[in-house]
């Protein structure tokens, strides 16, 4: 029994050292990219984040699915569509988008974005309305 409380407790220990030391203050997204006109999907690289504007309005923000499931997330920034999200720029030029970004096909996914990071929801992989039916219903396919 000591033996195994032991093990537990270097686990742990590893666990803990590994979370802390980890790499979770780099950014995912370094920058962002400001174009006129929507980009082909396959010019898109993997932590590429783009802005659509246009006439100094912003439209779309396009990315890739920071899950590496390599589908291209086209999100509309315009307050005329339901629901629209709402794109920041950090001092250094980092996406902050809001709310979150929950895939209901595919990988489905669940995160934000803040300051060029992606902060993973723990619901992550769980269909939205399973996960929260409340607000949620299944998509007509």
């Amino acid at each position: 029994m000591i033996k195994w409380v032991k093990r537990l407790v270097k686990r742990l220990f590893h666990s803990e050292k590994k979370f802390l030391t980890s790499k979770k203050d780099e950014s995912y997204f370094d920058s962002i990219t400001i174009m006129d006109k929507t980009p082909n999907e396959d010019s898109l690289n993997e932590k590429d984040f783009v802005e659509v504007v246009y006439r100094n309005q912003s439209y779309w923000a396009i990315f890739n699915c920071p899950c590496a499931c390599k589908n291209v997330i086209t999100l509309p920034l315009q307050k005329n569509h339901n629901p629209h999200w709402k794109l920041e720029h950090s001092i250094e030029g980092k996406p902050t988008l809001y709310p979150s970004v929950w895939q209901n096909k595919g990988c489905l996914s669940h995160f934000w974005i803040a300051n060029g990071k992606i902060e993973w929801c723990s619901n992550t992989g769980i269909e939205p309305w399973v996960a929260e039916p409340k607000y949620y219903k299944k998509p007509i396919s």
